[in-house]
């Protein structure tokens, strides 16, 4: 079943290894954190959305729903398939931010994040600090099933906790990711994003588009007594 469409495009990826014990807190009920050879990751994805919305609705939402969009995700196993969850999202739209939260997602409002991407330069400005970079012109057409790039990019679920405490996971479909490195020139100091005790990134990557079907939804865990 489709559920709705979006399109992706300028995503831009910032991934740094973690202790798994600040994460804990984070993580709905019936999941667990996902390693990927013993340690824990979390990733800052900054992204331009169209939608989502039924395919036929597409072109209005490029009126309604078009935004730019950060998210700071870790990865988390334990549901239908491997996915992630959301520790917090800013959106420079009130639309999507509200639909969002009522279904348990940590969306809030942030009128100065921007995101641009310009012969090969990337500049992110988001947490009050700007980060840049210069996006290689080698382009990665194959992420290798197993490694740690797959680990951090190949996820397909979407994790969250509604208000009523029921865990549930969305589950997309895309073609697979085209990747170009990006040299940091400027970072974003990772605590200003509530991740503790990090510095240097593992990865940073930039893709330019992609096209997402809504594919499936499904329950992980019910609320005790329901």
């Amino acid at each position: 079943m489709n559920y709705g469409q979006m399109h992706w495009s300028n995503i831009f990826f910032v991934h740094w290894r973690v202790s798994s014990s600040q994460l804990l807190p984070h993580i709905p009920p019936g999941l667990q954190i996902d390693l990927f050879k013993g340690d824990a990751y979390v990733s800052l994805v900054a992204l331009h959305v169209t939608g989502p919305a039924p395919w036929p609705l597409m072109p209005l939402s490029r009126t309604l729903l078009d935004y730019n969009q950060l998210n700071v995700r870790t990865y988390a196993t334990g549901g239908p398939g491997p996915g992630i969850v959301l520790l917090d999202t800013l959106v420079d739209r009130y639309l999507p931010s509200l639909g969002a939260r009522l279904l348990g997602m940590p969306y809030r409002f942030a009128r100065d994040l921007d995101l641009k991407v310009h012969d090969g330069h990337v500049l992110l400005h988001a947490f009050g600090q700007d980060i840049e970079g210069e996006v290689d012109d080698v382009v990665t057409a194959t992420v290798p099933a197993g490694s740690l790039d797959s680990f951090l990019v190949d996820r397909f679920w979407v994790y969250a906790c509604m208000p009523g405490g029921m865990t549930y996971g969305v589950r997309i479909e895309h073609a697979p990711w085209r990747l170009r490195s990006v040299r940091l020139a400027r970072q974003l100091s990772p605590s200003a994003a509530g991740i503790d005790g990090i510095v240097e990134p593992v990865r940073v990557h930039l893709a330019e588009k992609l096209d997402i079907s809504i594919v499936e939804t499904a329950s992980v865990r019910w609320p005790l007594g329901v």
